[in-house]
């Protein structure tokens, strides 16, 4: 049965929370089979645990990554993940200018 489409977008409390639930669950847990070895979890088991399809936790884990580059997430808890969504988009360029900066003077200091 598939689930029904979401209309009401997420906190980025809520979304910080589901990652770090999916994030803990593929990297730290598993399930013990009948033999007693451990069974680590997959990132879509773990998705499936959580009850977020895995691609919209990988979107907020990256965007909450870059988000937290240029902003203090801690401040922004209440706000929706359209509005880090916005910071990202409107930063990317910025970003883009940076990293070949730092490029450049890694090159340049090479030459030397």
């Amino acid at each position: 049965m598939q689930q029904p489409k979401r209309i009401k977008e997420r906190y980025v409390w809520e979304a910080i929370e589901l990652v770090q639930k999916w994030r803990s669950l593929y990297e730290n847990s598993g399930q013990v089979d009948e033999n007693g070895n451990l069974i680590k979890f997959t990132l879509n088991q773990a998705a499936d645990v959580v009850g977020v399809p895995k691609k919209t936790l990988e979107d907020y884990y990256y965007l909450l990554r870059n988000a937290s580059k240029i902003i203090n997430l801690q401040e922004k808890r209440n706000e929706k993940m359209g509005y880090i969504r916005k910071i990202c988009k409107e930063n990317k360029p910025q970003k883009v200018q940076i990293e070949k900066m730092e490029n450049f003077q890694e090159e340049y200091q090479q030459d030397e």
